[in-house]
C-alpha cells in the first residue's frame, strides 16, 4: 500500500530554514520601512516569499516576482511550452536553440556533474518522471521500466554549442530535469533585481532556496540569524541557528518530498547510478555559499557522498559550508563554521 508524505502538497516544499527578524535599530541610514513590503506565490512548484524591507520598493517587488514567474515558464519540465520541454521532446533528433539564461544554467549543471562525478546529473529527468515524487501518483517504478531510464541517465551524453546557443540530447527518451540547480538561480535572479532596484535589505524564499540580501533590520552591522529546520518536527520548529549576510542557504532533506510504499519511505534525492533513492544517514542537510544556483547543485552532490566524503569536498571549496544533520540527531559541520552554528534544541548533538 503507498502512503504519501502526510504535508498537503502545497505545503510540501516550504523552506526548512527560518529568518529571524526584530525590529529595526533606531537611526539605521538604509531607509528601512516600519512594516516589510511582502509577497507570496506558489511558484516553481513551492510557495516563493519575498520580503523586502526598504521604503517604497513595491515595483522592485513586482520586477522580482515577474522575474520568477518568467524563468519557472522556462525551466519547469512539467510544462509542456517550456524550454526544457522542448529540448527533452527533440531528444535524439535535433539541437534545441534556448535562452541565455537557460544555457548558462544548463553549463554550470554539466559542471557539477563533472566535478561530483555525476552525483550531481541533470539528465535525472526520465528516473524522475517514473518516480513522480511529490505528485498524488507517485509510485516506485516497475524494475524493467527503471532498468530502461537508467541508460539514458548520462550527463556525458548533452551536447552544448555556445556560439549557436543550443543544447542537444543525443539519445532518444533523455529528459532533463534542472529541478535541482534552476530554483537556486531564480532565487538569485530575484535577488539581483531587487538590489539593481536599489533594495539593500530583503529575503528571498523560494522553498528551501534562500537569499539574504544586505544585513538584518536589527542593525546595518547585523547578520541575519537564520534558524535550521528540525527534520523531525513540524515545520518552522528549528533545532539551530546560524548567522549570514549577502549569501545563500539551500536546505534540502529526505523529509521534504517522499511517500511510503508497502512500510518503505522514499525521499526525492535519486541515484542516477542504481535509480533508487540514494540511501545514508543524512537527514537534512544546508549548504551555505555566494549564491543559491550553486547551493542547489552542491547540496545534492554532498548528499549523494555521505557526510565523511561530503565534509572533504565542501572543505576544499572555497566560500562554501554544509550542515549535515543525521538521522540519529547528530549534526555536523564544513570546517569554515566550526563554532559558529548555535544548537538550540538540546536533542541535538554537534559533533567538533
Amino acid at each position: 500500500m503507498r502512503k504519501r508524505s502526510k504535508l498537503p502538497l502545497t505545503l510540501m516544499s516550504i523552506p526548512l530554514a527560518t529568518v529571524f527578524l526584530t525590529g529595526c535599530e533606531e537611526g539605521d541610514p538604509r531607509g528601512l520601512a516600519e512594516n516589510p513590503i511582502e509577497r507570496t506565490e506558489f511558484l516553481l512548484g513551492t510557495v516563493a516569499n519575498i520580503k523586502v524591507f526598504n521604503e517604497g520598493e513595491e515595483e522592485a517587488l513586482d520586477l522580482a516576482f515577474e522575474k520568477v514567474t518568467e524563468l519557472d515558464e522556462w525551466f519547469a519540465k512539467e510544462k509542456e511550452d517550456s524550454q526544457i520541454s522542448e529540448v527533452n521532446r527533440q531528444a535524439g533528433i535535433k539541437p534545441v536553440k534556448v535562452s541565455e539564461e537557460v544555457f548558462h544554467v544548463m553549463e554550470r549543471a554539466l559542471y557539477y556533474a563533472e566535478v561530483s562525478d555525476g552525483k550531481f546529473d541533470p539528465t535525472i529527468g526520465a528516473m524522475t518522471s517514473l518516480w513522480n515524487i511529490g505528485q498524488e501518483d507517485a509510485a516506485v517504478p516497475e524494475e524493467e521500466k527503471l532498468e530502461n531510464v537508467l541508460d539514458v541517465v548520462d550527463y556525458n551524453l548533452v551536447e552544448l554549442n555556445e556560439e549557436e546557443q543550443t543544447i542537444y540530447l543525443e539519445e532518444k527518451g533523455m529528459e532533463l530535469d534542472l529541478g535541482a540547480i534552476a530554483k537556486g538561480y531564480i532565487t538569485d535572479e530575484a535577488a539581483r533585481i531587487l538590489v539593481e532596484e536599489g533594495v539593500n535589505t530583503a529575503i528571498v524564499d523560494l522553498g528551501g532556496d534562500i537569499v539574504v540580501v544586505g544585513n538584518s533590520t536589527r542593525g546595518e552591522s547585523e547578520p541575519w540569524r537564520v534558524g535550521i529546520q528540525d527534520p523531525f518536527d513540524d515545520r518552522g520548529d528549528i533545532m539551530g541557528m546560524v548567522e549570514l549576510v549577502d549569501s545563500a542557504i539551500v536546505t534540502s532533506g529526505i523529509y521534504e518530498r517522499n511517500f511510503e510504499e508497502d512500510g518503505k519511505s522514499y525521499h526525492h534525492i535519486l541515484n542516477p547510478e542504481t535509480g533508487y533513492p540514494f540511501e545514508n544517514n543524512i537527514s537534512g542537510i544546508s549548504i551555505i555559499s555566494d549564491n543559491a544556483m550553486d547551493g542547489d547543485a552542491i547540496a545534492t552532490a554532498a548528499f549523494a557522498m555521505g557526510v565523511e566524503e561530503g565534509l572533504d569536498y565542501i572543505n576544499e571549496m572555497p566560500d562554501v559550508d554544509v550542515i549535515y544533520v543525521t538521522k540519529d540527531k547528530k549534526v555536523f559541520t564544513s570546517d569554515n563554521l566550526t563554532h559558529k552554528v548555535e544548537i538550540t534544541d538540546e536533542m541535538f548533538e554537534l559533533v567538533e
